[in-house]
């Protein structure tokens, strides 16, 4: 029992020590800080007791033709006036109101009420005789009760606001003549003081445990967020050649399919580029296989470089081949492009190379996916690729236009 009590007396010191402010306001939102002193600025209940008082005074001049309890209504009448007033300026509020200023606001308010509830009911006491003082003990209830309701937001202003009120009414009734009323007021108190820090415990519990929700969801948001952004790298790496940072083959089957069937549903002409290096088995064998990456890597970049409109697709598609997939491109446009490719290859700078004897040159083979036509994909790599063989026949660093009806390529070294 000594260490239970040695322990509630703990915890009230530490409640009434702390300064003055919101519960859990580490970790409330500003929101929830709103909500609370919207509850804490509610002048209902104050209203309520005010009106008790009102009736009391009334009562005690019709039963006892005396005025003076309306002495009470007097004091209570200002400081119901000032919480209706502060709650109307609470609602009224800015967009740029600070909880603090409003937390300070009400500490103030808080203290001037305590006083006036204090006298007011001290005052009653005074001037209300027989059966309806009773009345009266049990109306003091009513503003101590009301406040520690409250007390969730504001513990420690709230515990001087029942201190004060039950301090004067206990002082009152002893100078009354019920000496008994000083110990009765300091266990009620003490009642209040157990209730508020219970209601505190769990108010506590309930900011706590929303705070570590918020938290959580901010964490599982931004780990989805996280999942998101690597599953789109990983998918971009696996449509993403390695090497020379063009799309890869898988890439360029999907791209192809899909752009055919737009084109077979009333699109314009499609232009496919088969591009290949020439003779690059010899290069690699001169010059070395990281040479011949760094000079795949330049002829990727060169293409890339040409085929830059907003829907050129370009796609490493297989050793030393590339494929670039034009649309809205005719026949005589798509021979242009293909013709500054090659031509932009054989002058692409070369600095970062080692001497070379001869200077790389590209074959270019192009078929054509005619508008209002429906193309199967293999049909257009057979035109393109056929396209190449005719360029590699007519001594390479060329462009020719292939048809599907041709013979299928046979790969020239």
């Amino acid at each position: 029992m000594v260490d239970y009590l040695r322990s509630r007396m703990a915890a009230a010191r530490r409640l009434m020590s702390s300064a003055a402010g919101l519960i859990g306001s580490d970790y409330t939102t500003e929101e929830q800080a709103w909500e609370m002193l919207e509850g804490l600025f509610s002048p209902f209940a104050h209203a309520l007791t005010a009106t008790a008082i009102t009736i009391t005074a009334c009562y005690n001049w019709y039963s006892q033709n005396s005025l003076a309890s309306f002495a009470a209504v007097a004091v209570v009448g200002p400081t119901l006036l000032l919480r209706l007033f502060l709650a109307h300026r609470f609602r009224m509020r800015g967009p740029d109101a600070r909880v603090s200023t409003w937390i300070r606001l009400f500490a103030i308010m808080s203290f001037v009420a305590a006083l006036g509830w204090g006298s007011s009911l001290s005052i009653l006491i005074f001037t209300t005789q027989g059966l309806p003082l009773f009345a009266v003990f049990a109306l003091i209830c009513a503003p101590v009760q009301g406040a520690s309701a409250r007390a969730y937001a504001m513990p420690s202003v709230v515990i001087l606001h029942i201190s004060i009120v039950l301090g004067l009414v206990g002082i009152a009734t002893t100078v009354f003549g019920i000496a008994i009323a000083i110990p009765f007021c300091a266990l009620y108190l003490w009642y209040q003081i157990s209730f508020v820090m219970e209601l505190v415990a769990l108010r506590r519990k309930m900011l706590k445990a929303d705070y570590d929700r918020r938290r959580l969801l901010t964490q599982v948001t931004d780990y989805n967020a996280n999942l998101a952004s690597l599953n789109t790298q990983l998918s971009a790496f696996a449509l993403t050649d390695g090497l020379t940072g063009v799309s890869n083959r898988r890439d360029f089957d999907n791209k192809l399919e899909r752009c055919l069937k737009c084109q077979a549903s009333g699109g314009n002409a499609l232009a496919l580029l088969l591009i290949d290096v020439d003779h690059f088995k010899r290069f690699n064998d001169t010059y070395g296989h990281l040479i011949g990456d760094q000079c795949l890597k330049l002829v990727a970049n060169t293409i890339r470089s040409v085929a830059s409109r907003s829907g050129d697709f370009v796609a490493r598609y297989g050793g030393e081949e590339f494929a670039a997939i034009l649309p809205v491109m005719d026949t005589a446009t798509a021979l242009v492009m293909a013709e500054r490719i090659r031509r932009a290859v054989e002058m692409m700078d070369l600095a970062g190379l080692p001497r070379l004897d001869v200077r790389p040159t590209v074959s270019i083979g192009v078929g054509i996916a005619f508008s209002g036509t429906t193309t199967l994909p293999h049909a257009l790599i057979e035109a393109a690729d056929n396209g190449l063989y005719l360029a590699k026949q007519s001594g390479r660093n060329c462009v020719k236009h292939g048809a599907a009806a041709r013979p299928a390529l046979r790969h020239l070294a």
